[in-house]
C-alpha cells in the first residue's frame, strides 16, 4: 500500500496538524521519486494521525505567579502577536522590533491613556519557545496593572490563553515532543533538586532518545515484514523466522526494562508517605521532631499526648517525604484518643513504608507485637529509640521482626544520633534495592507507564502469533499497535481528549 508523506519543511495549514509516527526511516529504502514538495514512499497510513487545533489565535496570558511582585510577566504568541502589542505601545524612541532586544515603552489603554512603562522583548519565530512570534511585557508586579494590561490586549483582538496553550503550541509546532512537554510541567511542580534534575533530564530528550532506538528497530522488522507481503509476486523474502522472534524479543526486553523502571520513577514523581508506628511513650514524635528538624510536635512523658495524626514533608535523598506521627495504638478509653488511633490505623494500610519504633530501653511487648501485625505488609524500618540510655533487659525481638524489616537502626531522637543513618535506610527500603541514580532513564508518569505496558501487550500478542506461523498479516497489526502505543509518549501519535487531558494540568502562561 503506497501513501504519500508530506515534506517534514512542507507549511501546515494553521488549523490542522498531521503528526507523524515515525520519520521517513519507515521506508524499504530512501523515497523512490519527489513530486514537487512531497515525496512518495512506503508507510502505513495508520501511522499518521492529524490534531485539529487553531493556530491563528493570538494567546495572551500572564506567565508569573499571581500576587505582588517586583516585575510580572506577560506574554503573546501567534501571528499578530506584535501587531497587538504595537497598537498598545508608545515606544521610547524609535520601535525598531529588534529579535530579542529590549524595547523600553509605555503600554497603553484602548483611548491611549499609560498603563505601565514596561520593557517590551520581541522572539520571532520559529526560533521562540511556541515555534511562533512571541513577546514577553516586563511590567511591575500590581495584579491591578496586570489585569489592565492583559484587558487592553485582548480589546486589541487576543485571546485569554488557556493552561499549557504556549506548551501546547510548542508541541504542535514541532519545538519539542509531548514527553518533553510534560517534563515542562514536573519541571515546574519539582519540589526537590533530584526531582527537578530528572526533570531537565527529560525536558533534553532523555525519554525520547531511549524510545527512538526501540522504535527505529521495530520499524526496520515492520519494513522486512511489509516487504514479504506487498512484494511477494518478486520474491523479497524477510529474514528468517527465528532470527526476526530473536530480535522482537530483545525488543520486549528494553520495554520491560522501561515499565520496572516505573516504580522508582513513581517514588520519585509522587514522592512517599512514610508513618512512624509504635505503642505509646516509645518517642515517635521525637523522632518526627528530630527528622523535621523543628519541635513540630509537642513531646511529653504523658501517654497519649499525641491524640491526631501529624503529618510534615522532608527531603529525603531528592524524593519528597510526608511524615505522619501517629498516635501511639492501644486500648483506650477517651473517646478522642480513640479517634486518633482510628486515623493511625488508615496512615499505616496506606503509607508507603512504616518506621516501627521500639524503646530499646524497654523488653519487646505484647502491645509492640499487636502493633507489628497490623504494619508487617509494609517496608518496615525497625527504629531502636532511646540508644543514650542504659538497657533495663534484654530487648528480646521476635526474629521474625528482625527479619521482616527491610532494616535495623538504633537512634537517640533526644540526642539526634544516627538520624542520617536512619534516613539512608529509609530511602533504602523504599527503593526496594533500586538505584535513584542510574544512569538509565527512569518513567515517572502513569501515562507513560501505561504507554509502555500496552506497546508490550501488542509485542507479545504478534510474536505469539508469528512464532505459531501465521500469516506476516496478523502480526504486522499487532506490531503496528505496539508502533503507535510508543507513539503516545512522545505525541507522534495522539488524539485531541490525551491532548487536552495533558496540557490540561499546566498553570496558565506555560
Amino acid at each position: 500500500m503506497l501513501h504519500r508523506l508530506r515534506d517534514p519543511q512542507a507549511r501546515v495549514p494553521p488549523t490542522r496538524k498531521r503528526v507523524p509516527l515515525v520519520s521517513s526511516a519507515y521506508c524499504k529504502s530512501t523515497p523512490a521519486c519527489a513530486l514537487g514538495r512531497e515525496n512518495l514512499c512506503i508507510t502505513p497510513a495508520s501511522l499518521f494521525i492529524t490534531v485539529t487545533y487553531d493556530l491563528k489565535r493570538t494567546i495572551v496570558a500572564v506567565a508569573t505567579p499571581p500576587g505582588r511582585g517586583a516585575i510580572a510577566l506577560v506574554r503573546l504568541s501567534g501571528q499578530q502577536a506584535k501587531e497587538f502589542v504595537a497598537s498598545r505601545l508608545r515606544a521610547q524612541g524609535r520601535a525598531d522590533w529588534l529579535p530579542h532586544r529590549p524595547l523600553l515603552g509605555r503600554i497603553l489603554d484602548a483611548l491611549g491613556n499609560p498603563l505601565d512603562q514596561a520593557l517590551v522583548t520581541f522572539f520571532p519565530g520559529p526560533s521562540s519557545y511556541t515555534g511562533e512570534d512571541v513577546i514577553e511585557i516586563s511590567c511591575h508586579g500590581s495584579p491591578v496593572v496586570v489585569q489592565q494590561i492583559i484587558e487592553s490586549l485582548l480589546e486589541a483582538g487576543a485571546h485569554l490563553a488557556e493552561p499549557g496553550e504556549f506548551t501546547l503550541r510548542a508541541f504542535l509546532n514541532g519545538k519539542m515532543d509531548l514527553a518533553q512537554a510534560e517534563a515542562v510541567r514536573d519541571l515546574i511542580d519539582s519540589q526537590t533538586a533530584f526531582q527537578a534534575r530528572l526533570a531537565a533530564e527529560q525536558l533534553e530528550g532523555k525519554l525520547s532518545r531511549a524510545l527512538e532506538p526501540i522504535k527505529k528497530e521495530l520499524v526496520r522488522i515492520l519494513c522486512q515484514m511489509e516487504t514479504a507481503v506487498e512484494f511477494v509476486e518478486e520474491g523479497i523474502e524477510p529474514e528468517e523466522r527465528g532470527k526476526l522472534a530473536e530480535a522482537l524479543q530483545r525488543i520486549d526486553q528494553r520495554l520491560e526494562e522501561l515499565e520496572e523502571s516505573f516504580r522508582l520513577g513513581r517514588i520519585v514523581q509522587e514522592g512517599i508517605t512514610v508513618a512512624i508506628a509504635g505503642r505509646t511513650n516509645v518517642g515517635k514524635s521525637s523522632i518526627f521532631n528530630a527528622l523535621v528538624e523543628n519541635d513540630r510536635v509537642i513531646v511529653a512523658a504523658i501517654p497519649g499526648t499525641t491524640r491526631d495524626a501529624v503529618t510534615e514533608t522532608i527531603n529525603l535523598g531528592g524524593i519528597p517525604a510526608r511524615l505522619v506521627d501517629t498516635a501511639g495504638i492501644r486500648e483506650a478509653e477517651d473517646p478522642l484518643e480513640q479517634l486518633g488511633i482510628q486515623k493511625s490505623l488508615e496512615y499505616l494500610r496506606q503509607c508507603d513504608a512504616v518506621l516501627f519504633v521500639l524503646d530499646q530501653a524497654v523488653p519487646f511487648g505484647e502491645e509492640d507485637l499487636r502493633i507489628w501485625e497490623l504494619v508487617r505488609k509494609q517496608r518496615c524500618v525497625l527504629v531502636l529509640n532511646k540508644e543514650d540510655l542504659p538497657p533495663t533487659g534484654y530487648l528480646d525481638i521476635p526474629p521474625e521482626v528482625e527479619e521482616g524489616c527491610a532494616a535495623k537502626v538504633r537512634v537517640s531522637a533526644l540526642k539526634r544520633t544516627h538520624l542520617q543513618d536512619l534516613r539512608e535506610s529509609l530511602l533504602n527500603a523504599v527503593a526496594g534495592g533500586g538505584d535513584f541514580e542510574q544512569e538509565g532513564v527512569l518513567i515517572t508518569s502513569v501515562r507513560h507507564k501505561r504507554c509502555v505496558q500496552e506497546a508490550r501487550r501488542h509485542l507479545q500478542e504478534g510474536i505469539g502469533s508469528y512464532q505459531q506461523g501465521m500469516s506476516e498479516e496478523f502480526p504486522l497489526y499487532d506490531f503496528r499497535k505496539a508502533l503507535d502505543s510508543m507513539g503516545q509518549i512522545t505525541g507522534a501519535t495522539t488524539v485531541d481528549d490525551i491532548l487536552q487531558e495533558i496540557f490540561s494540568t499546566f498553570c496558565i502562561g506555560k
